[in-house]
């Protein structure tokens, strides 16, 4: 059963006093002296429980800035695709910014620096065979190791 809107209030004030008091450098003894809480313990845990919830709720209002802000793009996107695919080329590089930004949004691009450890995978000499395996112009060197 759900606390009262009464006592979830009063949850919610004591929480702010006791972060208030944590960030003027009051130990959680004093804080739960102060607050009428059972221990330093039980201070400390609702602080924490404080701060996650806060998190939580950023972390829901950024998810929702990020789906405002994708729509926004997509509809200027869509404003501007069939210039683009016209050929008009002011259009095309509104749309490539637009779709930068989008994949930015999502974090879609990929990295910058692969971390590759293929330490013991294979040796040089293996590699040499998947080279001379390969035949000339073949676009996906990956396709014969696929099959060797």
């Amino acid at each position: 059963m759900s606390a009262s809107r009464a006592k979830r209030a009063q949850v919610a004030e004591r929480r702010a006093k006791a972060i208030a008091m944590v960030l003027a450098g009051v130990d959680y003894e004093t804080i739960a002296d102060r607050l009428g809480y059972a221990s330093r313990g039980a201070a400390h845990t609702d602080v924490d429980r404080a701060l996650a919830a806060n998190l939580t709720d950023l972390k829901a209002q950024a998810g929702q800035l990020r789906e405002t802000q994708a729509l926004r793009y997509q509809r200027l996107l869509a404003a501007v695709w069939p210039k683009a695919l016209k050929g008009d080329l002011k259009a095309v590089e509104t749309a490539a910014r637009l779709v930068d930004r989008i994949v930015k949004l999502w974090g879609l691009a990929e990295p910058d620096k692969l971390d590759l450890d293929v330490t013991g995978q294979i040796t040089a000499d293996d590699l040499m065979a998947i080279i001379r395996a390969t035949p000339e112009g073949d676009e996906d060197p990956g396709a014969v190791g696929a099959d060797a």
